[in-house]
C-alpha cells in the first residue's frame, strides 16, 4: 500500500519529470567532462589507439610550457573583456530605448532577436564577404565616403582580425544582454523614479542613483554567462579567421582543437580544456565573491 502510496505522490510525479534532464545532463554533460579528465592524463592518437599509454601530468607540463599557450591564454583575454564591456554598455543602451513607450517598439524588439537566432556558421560566412577585402561592402563603404584612401585587410592582419572577431561576437550576442536587461527594467517600480524625481534627480542621477543599482544583480549574472560563454567560444574566431593570420587569433578553444585534431595530441588538447575549464570556474567564484552576489543586504 505504501509502495501504491509513493507511486501516486508528487514527489514520484517530479522525479518522472525530472529524470530525462538527469540522463540528458550525465550522458551529454557530466561525461564529457569527465573523459576529458581522464584523456589529459593520457598519451593519444586517434590513428594509433593502440599505443595510448598513461603519462601523468606530461600534458599539462607540455601545455603550460607551450608559449603558444600563453599567447592564447592572452589573445583569449583580450577578446573576452572587450568582447564584454562592448556587449554591455551597448546592451543596456539598447534596453533603455527598447523601454519607452513607444509606437512601434514591440516590432524593434522582436528584430532584435535576429542576430541572435541566426545560425553562426551562417553568419562568419557573410562577414567574410563584408569584410573581403577587394568586393566588400565595408571596404567598398569607407572608400566612399573618403575615410580610407586603400582596402584595409580585416581578416588579414593581428589587429584588425582581432578587431572583426569582436565586432562580430558583439553583434551576435548583445541582444541576450538586452533581453535580460529589458526584462528586468520591466518590473523596477516607476515609484522609485517619481520620488527621485521629486528630489530634483536629473536624467543621469536617475540612472545612476535607481537605474543602476536595480540592475545590478541581473548585470553581474549576464556578464558571468557571457564571460563563460564567451572565452571558449570557437566556432565565431574558426570560421572567421581560423586563429589567424598565423596565431594571432587563438583563444584557448582553438588551442585545445589545433592540438588535438591537427596536431593529433588528443592528451594535451584534453589538458588544455581542463585548465580552461578550472580558470572559468576559479574566475567566476572569485568574480561573484568580489561582485557581492547574493550577499545578504545589512
Amino acid at each position: 500500500m505504501s509502495r501504491l502510496n509513493f507511486l501516486s505522490s508528487d514527489r514520484f510525479v517530479g522525479l518522472v519529470f525530472i529524470a530525462p534532464f538527469v540522463v540528458t545532463a550525465l550522458v551529454f554533460m557530466v561525461y564529457p567532462i569527465a573523459e576529458a579528465v581522464r584523456m589529459s592524463f593520457f598519451s593519444y592518437n586517434p590513428l594509433r589507439p593502440d599505443l595510448t599509454s598513461f603519462v601523468g601530468l606530461a600534458n599539462f607540463e607540455f601545455v603550460f610550457s607551450d608559449p603558444l599557450f600563453w599567447d592564447s591564454f592572452r589573445q583569449a583575454t583580450i577578446w573576452t573583456l572587450l568582447s564584454i564591456v562592448f556587449q554591455t554598455v551597448f546592451g543596456v543602451s539598447i534596453a533603455l530605448l527598447l523601454h519607452r513607450a513607444l509606437f512601434g517598439m514591440a516590432f524593434f524588439r522582436g528584430l532584435l532577436l535576429f542576430p541572435y537566432i541566426v545560425p553562426t556558421v551562417v553568419i562568419a560566412l557573410i562577414w567574410r564577404w563584408i569584410f573581403n577585402p577587394e568586393i566588400g561592402v565595408v571596404n567598398h563603404f569607407l572608400l566612399w565616403v573618403g575615410l580610407i584612401n586603400e582596402p584595409v585587410y580585416w581578416l588579414s592582419t593581428p589587429t584588425m582580425a582581432m578587431a572583426s572577431t569582436i565586432m562580430l561576437n558583439v553583434w551576435k550576442y548583445t541582444p541576450f544582454v538586452v533581453i535580460c536587461v529589458l526584462a528586468r527594467l520591466q518590473t523596477v517600480p516607476l515609484e522609485l523614479y517619481d520620488a527621485a524625481k521629486v528630489d530634483g534627480a536629473g536624467v543621469i542621477r536617475r540612472f545612476l542613483d535607481v537605474t543602476l543599482p536595480q540592475l545590478r544583480e541581473v548585470l553581474i549574472v549576464v556578464i558571468v554567462f557571457r564571460t563563460i560563454w564567451t572565452f571558449n567560444k570557437f566556432e565565431e574566431i574558426y570560421l572567421l579567421t581560423k586563429g589567424g593570420p598565423g596565431t594571432s587569433t587563438f583563444n584557448l578553444a582553438v588551442y585545445s582543437f589545433e592540438q588535438s585534431m591537427a596536431n593529433l595530441r588528443v592528451g594535451v588538447g584534453a589538458a588544455a580544456g581542463v585548465v580552461m575549464m578550472i580558470m572559468l570556474l576559479v574566475g567566476s567564484i572569485v568574480y561573484l565573491r568580489i561582485a557581492g552576489f547574493g550577499s545578504e543586504e545589512k
